[in-house]
């Protein structure tokens, strides 16, 4: 489980981020079509990007806790992921 990591990228591919399982970011790559936007808008990118790498992971989780009848009330959901990926496509 430690060695997975979770990929997103915004819906015209300028800006991909890399989130460990273990919810730290790994990398953040910026194309150089992406440079034409406001820092505002990179910024807001990557964050999006970030949002939706981070909780596929914490669905991974999620999911392995389930199966060992671990109580998981806590922890991000799978409409959790459905709204930030909303939110990433509409970049």
């Amino acid at each position: 489980m430690t060695e997975h990591s979770f990929t997103a990228a915004t819906p015209d591919n300028t800006i991909f981020v890399r989130v460990a399982v273990a919810g730290h970011t790994l990398g953040v790559q910026i194309e150089p079509a992406a440079m034409k936007r406001s820092a505002i808008e990179i910024a807001q990118g990557i964050m999006a990007c970030n949002d939706v790498a981070y909780l596929r992971g914490q669905l991974v989780i999620r999911a392995e806790l389930e199966g060992r009848s671990i109580p998981v009330d806590d922890m991000p959901t799978e409409q959790d992921l459905a709204t930030a990926e909303r939110k990433l496509a509409e970049l």
